[in-house]
């Protein structure tokens, strides 16, 4: 029995079930014999005017339409970030990205995040808690009905709030719900070891993405601290495992900085690494942070990267994140307050400490 379920059965005084949190199974439970022309989808309805009978039958029932309010929108070229207020008083972001197919939503799944990537905004604070299931399907809901892909690569580290986004990525996908394609989902790890090996047995057929950026132990620990005790050979073997447990590609990005990890002999190494497996390759450039004094890697050396890949025959392209017209590109995302003052940050890490 869900967490959601057990929850209805409580005194009705300590009820206040959040409807986005809410499995078809959750839905039945609630509606039971009583008869109603509600259906489990009208839960997740984009608009912001929610249907009179959706509210009487909400209040009726002790349930929580929304939680998550929207304090700002910021809007840029091809994209447009959304902060969310937090009934804590923290606000997390997420961001809007617009394809010539539909639309993204890039989402968050922690507020803060413990593993304190050295080139990211979203850990500068550290880890708060871990957003609830409900929280995680919110931000797709209000990000509107065009949404036909979502990525858990805004603040927090998913794997480490694995049960709260695996039952989102189950709501997500329940065709009397959102209805989103399970392929169209994308989770982004650093790649923790047991998490990794527990998503292998999972059925759902997403698509897994590793932040690497790195190819010695050394290096990968000075740029994601979190993961100090996470072997690099063993997050690439749990991941390739994945894979082909699953017989999907895995994605591993890669960030270029220069004269940290952009070396000839790292390219060299990240061959060795991943040739003869089910794996490609996304070359990043480094979206500026502020206070956080690295640099983007040129385009020579870029290049050089993507070619060497190339020639060991495998699949890489370089990618330019969208967003950063509006601070929401990758590792952009800050942990803010409900007035959209940034969190208190950490000490903030020079690049010459990481040669």
């Amino acid at each position: 029995m869900s967490t959601v379920t057990t929850r209805l059965f409580a005194p009705a005084a300590e009820r206040r079930v959040p409807a986005l949190g809410l499995t078809a199974a959750d839905f039945g439970a609630i509606v039971g014999s009583t008869p109603t022309n509600l259906a489990y989808r009208d839960l997740f309805l984009s608009h912001q005017d929610l249907p009179r009978k959706l509210k009487r039958w909400a209040e009726e029932n002790s349930v929580q339409l929304r939680t998550l309010d929207r304090v700002k929108v910021e809007r840029g070229k091809c994209s447009q970030k959304v902060l969310f207020g937090l009934a804590d008083g923290y606000a997390v972001e997420s961001v809007l990205i617009r394809r010539r197919d539909g639309f993204t939503a890039c989402i968050s799944s922690q507020v803060g995040c413990a593993f304190a990537c050295q080139f990211c905004a979203s850990g500068q604070a550290g880890l708060k808690r871990n957003l609830d299931t409900s929280e995680i399907v919110e931000q797709v809901v209000q990000l509107g009905s065009k949404v036909n892909r979502v990525v858990f690569m805004g603040i927090g580290e998913p794997l480490n709030n694995y049960e709260n986004v695996l039952g989102a990525i189950r709501i997500m996908r329940d065709r009397d719900g959102l209805n989103l394609p399970t392929t169209g989902i994308t989770i982004s790890t650093i790649g923790i070891p047991k998490a990794l090996a527990r998503l292998r047995e999972e059925h759902l057929g997403i698509n897994l993405t590793i932040s690497l950026h790195a190819t010695t132990q050394e290096i990968r620990d000075k740029l994601i601290p979190g993961s100090r005790k996470h072997d690099i050979r063993d997050v690439i073997g749990r991941a390739v495992s994945w894979a082909e447990r699953h017989n999907r590609m895995v994605t591993f990005v890669y960030l270029l900085l220069p004269g940290v990890n952009d070396a000839r002999v790292d390219a060299d190494r990240l061959v060795r690494m991943l040739s003869y497996k089910p794996a490609r390759v996304n070359l990043m450039r480094w979206s500026p942070v502020d206070g956080v004094a690295f640099g983007r890697t040129n385009d020579r050396q870029t290049q050089y990267f993507r070619h060497r890949l190339e020639r060991a025959g495998i699949p890489v392209v370089v990618r330019d994140t969208q967003g950063m017209d509006i601070d929401a590109a990758c590792g952009q995302l800050w942990l803010r307050d409900l007035q959209g003052l940034k969190a208190a940050s950490r000490a903030r890490v020079q690049p010459t400490a990481l040669a």
